[in-house]
């Protein structure tokens, strides 16, 4: 579906962004992960990983929240592949929950500067070369939070916001070129991230199980998996008309679930 496009993935690895780069390598889709610097050595082990199925796949460290490193990426990208079709803003920090009165300044900062402010920065590094070509898929990786905010994570629930709408914004100003942009706002993932949140002594499946049941209409827990595909779908010429979009892959969260006691 994707063969001989080249992807820019962020916070590519592990988790989300990960499962992505194997399913759209699976796809013939050439590969550039985009990993913090301090990830370097892990990112170029998975790229050759990602190698083995049979595309190229290169890792690039780069803090996106700083704007020479995200031109340095997207000017890297461009001098191998020679375009960059498909961008995916994946890459984001979740610090643990707090209340608004206790979240500190620079923590604030922080998480808009990854989750929203390195978004931006790809997006408006990658656009000029979309519209030349008259090409383009643009990915954000969102979260239901976004939509329907979670207790004690103001400043989380408000980048993800931010993000839906910086979606929609950038999809009205590209669509003329051909060039896609929507979002995708996962539920409850099981990934390494959601996995460290689990309290010491306590069994990880039976903890998912717990909180899904409550949580979640399918009462079950997400993978990587379940949002690749709907990447997929989102980078392919099977959605060549849809743009400004977001797409809940949560299970029927957050929609109302009306519990009659038994």
């Amino acid at each position: 579906m994707l063969k001989d496009r080249v992807a820019i993935i962020t916070g590519a690895v592990r988790g989300i962004g990960l499962g992505i780069a194997k399913k759209f390598a699976e796809n013939g889709c050439h590969i550039v992960l985009n990993v913090h610097p301090d990830q370097s050595e892990e990112g170029v082990k998975k790229a050759k990983d990602i190698e083995g199925l049979g595309v190229t796949c290169m890792s690039v460290g780069a803090d996106i929240s700083d704007s020479k490193q995200v031109a340095d990426l997207v000017r890297k990208t461009i001098g191998t592949f020679g375009k960059t079709d498909i961008l995916v803003n994946n890459a984001a920090v979740a610090p643990h929950p707090k209340s608004v009165i206790d979240i500190p300044e620079e923590e604030w900062d922080l998480v808009l500067a990854v989750n929203l402010k390195g978004a931006f920065l790809l997006c408006k590094e990658v656009s000029p070369f979309m519209k030349q070509a008259g090409y383009g898929r643009i990915i954000n990786i969102s979260a239901t939070s976004g939509i329907a905010p979670t207790i004690r994570d103001a400043h989380y629930n408000s980048s993800k916001a931010g993000l839906n709408m910086l979606t929609k914004d950038v999809a009205v100003e590209l669509a003329p070129f051909n060039v896609t942009v929507n979002s995708i706002c996962p539920g409850i993932i099981r990934t390494e991230l959601t996995e460290s949140v689990v309290p010491p002594g306590v069994d990880k499946t039976e903890f998912f199980a717990s909180i899904t049941k409550v949580n979640i209409p399918m009462e079950r827990p997400g993978y990587p998996e379940d949002v690749a595909n709907a990447a997929l779908f989102f980078a392919s010429d099977l959605a060549s008309y849809v743009t400004g979009e977001t797409l809940l892959v949560a299970g029927g969260a957050p929609l109302f679930r009306a519990r009659i006691p038994e």
